[in-house]
């Protein structure tokens, strides 16, 4: 009998735990690159996260000084410079006045008298624009091209 227990040992049960070692072995190394790729991709997430703050912050301090160094120019120069500005501005102004009517097919003005009332309400409607920006920047367009040859 103990040599046929030795002999199961020896053909059996030898062999089963040392598989079982093996796969054992093979699962926890798999879990450990497992935990550890995930560790580095982490690791990776946050560097990245870090970079892009810190590209982020540095954005927002240079566009922080721009502000700041205009502010001084505009402080030093007063009304001069804040026409400027509106004057810089004066293109976008009329493009964004003038988006909507880019997206129009057809306009059709009714009016009884001859079509003659529509030159009118152009007219109105343009004069309505210097009004606007000074009340919006206190720039009195009207005195800015007074000062510009040849404007109107």
């Amino acid at each position: 009998m103990a040599r046929k227990d030795r002999e199961l040992k020896a053909t059996v049960l030898l062999p089963a735990d040392a598989e079982s070692y093996r796969v054992q072995t093979i699962a926890e190394g798999e879990r450990t690159n497992t935990v550890e790729v995930a560790k580095a991709q982490a690791e990776r997430i946050k560097m990245l996260g870090a970079a892009e703050a810190a590209s982020m912050g540095g954005i927002g301090k240079a566009e922080a000084e721009k502000m700041r160094l205009k502010a001084q120019v505009y402080r030093k120069y007063g009304k001069p410079a804040v026409t400027a500005m509106v004057v810089e501005a004066l293109p976008k102004i009329a493009a964004e006045i003038a988006a909507p009517l880019a997206k129009t097919g057809e306009i059709v003005i009714l009016g009884g008298d001859g079509g003659f009332g529509i030159t009118d309400e152009v007219t109105r409607l343009a004069g309505q624009v210097p009004p606007a920006i000074k009340a919006i920047s206190g720039v009195d367009l009207s005195q800015v091209f007074r000062k510009i040859p040849g404007a109107v």
